[in-house]
């Protein structure tokens, strides 16, 4: 256990950012933090408690923070919560449990489990969004995935898939550069409605692949040779993806029409 004192000038009233002048009280705050040499570590911090002189603010008193350590209601550090989280999300409760039990980090269950609450959406899109429709239950019911491509995290989930509700949050979260959407009809329409300006891109590696194979016609077999002689049935398959490669890093990934093909094809 570590004794600890907050010493410094009071910070300002949570609500009205007004720095305190009284001091209403003090108490001992025990804090679990990350493990030191296989040991847990607890922190047993003093803080003040303040009175809040403003007649307009509706708070009376609050608790001093230390930044980086302690928040208001939390018995653990910002550290030791974030290997928390990280835990939560790759075994659960109970395997999590067992895990930080092993790793001297206090915990349990239910705290792993309340590190998974959802994260507050941003207010403005990714640069590169990515929109694709996934199952909540396979053949009834169905929703939408939000995704930043650059970070490959998702930013949020929509109850359906329809052109509406796509188009009503892409209209209060914009800052959206290039959307990668999947052939949904409904993506299309919402893209177009709410986001006109936004170059609107397919999936580039499944769906041009799968175009090109369709619509050009690749070189038989036997006119490309091996070595020996022989039709190389490897290398004549692979000149189509060369081209869909050389496409894309172009930069002439925007939405163009399939039914010619490039000129490397022509």
């Amino acid at each position: 256990m570590v004794d600890a004192a907050c010493c410094g000038p009071p910070g300002p009233c949570p609500l009205c950012q007004h720095p305190a002048a009284r001091v209403h009280s003090r108490y001992w705050r025990y804090i679990a933090g990350l493990p030191a040499g296989c040991r847990q570590v607890i922190v047993r911090l003093r803080v003040r408690r303040f009175f809040c002189d403003q007649s307009q603010c509706r708070r009376r008193t609050y608790v001093e923070q230390v930044a980086g350590l302690t928040e208001p209601r939390l018995r653990a550090s910002t550290a030791a919560r974030s290997a928390m989280r990280a835990v939560a999300v790759e075994l659960g409760g109970r395997p999590g449990q067992r895990l930080c039990a092993k790793l001297r980090i206090h915990g349990l269950r239910t705290a792993l489990l309340g590190q998974l609450a959802a994260q507050p959406v941003p207010t403005r899109a990714p640069r590169i969004l990515g929109i694709d429709a996934f199952a909540f239950r396979e053949g009834r019911t169905y929703g939408t995935v939000l995704v930043d491509v650059e970070s490959s995290r998702p930013v949020d989930v929509l109850p359906d898939h329809e052109t509406g509700t796509i188009a009503a949050w892409l209209q209060e979260h914009p800052g959206a550069e290039s959307i990668c959407r999947d052939c949904l009809m409904a993506f299309t329409k919402a893209i177009r409605q709410a986001a006109p300006p936004t170059r609107w891109r397919w999936q580039i590696a499944g769906t041009c692949s799968r175009t090109s194979r369709r619509r050009w016609r690749r070189p038989a077999a036997g006119t490309v040779t091996a070595s020996d002689g022989q039709p190389d049935q490897r290398r004549a398959g692979r000149w189509p993806h060369r081209i869909v490669r050389s496409w894309t890093r172009s930069g002439d990934a925007t939405r163009r029409s399939t039914s010619s093909p490039p000129p490397a094809c022509r």
